[in-house]
């Protein structure tokens, strides 16, 4: 007698993942590519599926808890939401919260009121720069973009300063 081939769901953490990837609009590949180290989109798929193989050769992909935390925060899934399928790997990633909070210097206030795709161009930027030179960076940033900004309001007539009416 053959042995039936169950139908396999997705591990609710893999479901999770996939979810929060696809509403981003990414593949596998790219979301792999964003991770701090070196992961490929055949194992992203892998995890976030539960397993690799077909038929009587599927094996069981669960992934570590290190791996799923890195790759929740990859594409946007919370801590919370994760500890809903997987405490371990919510945990990693409450400490992978934790650290980034404390690595990511305040965003100047010129910065902060900047447009939304500027923040995107900035918080880009910044992940390729030394989490010690992060500050001064900013810093820096904020007073080119000031520089811009008081450029840009004199070339159309607009003044920073609180015109008297008298």
């Amino acid at each position: 007698m053959k042995k039936v081939n169950q139908e396999h769901s997705p591990p609710g953490h893999g479901a999770l993942i996939k979810l929060a990837r696809e509403a981003q609009g990414i593949s596998p590949e790219v979301a792999a590519s964003r991770m701090p180290y070196k992961f490929s989109g055949s194992s992203w798929r892998n995890i976030e599926a539960g397993y690799r193989g077909a038929g009587d050769k599927r094996i069981a992909v669960p992934g570590k808890p290190s791996t799923l935390a890195q790759m929740a925060h990859t594409v946007g899934v919370s801590a919370d939401r994760l500890a809903e399928h997987n405490q371990e790997a919510a945990e990693i990633l409450r400490e992978i919260e934790r650290q980034e909070t404390q690595q990511q210097p305040a965003m100047p206030e010129a910065l902060r009121a900047a447009p939304p795709h500027v923040r995107r161009m900035i918080d880009a930027a910044l992940e390729d720069v030394d989490p010690e030179d992060r500050a001064e960076l900013l810093r820096e940033l904020a007073v080119d973009y000031e520089a811009v900004q008081r450029r840009r309001n004199r070339n159309t007539g607009q003044s920073n300063r609180p015109r008297n009416a008298g």
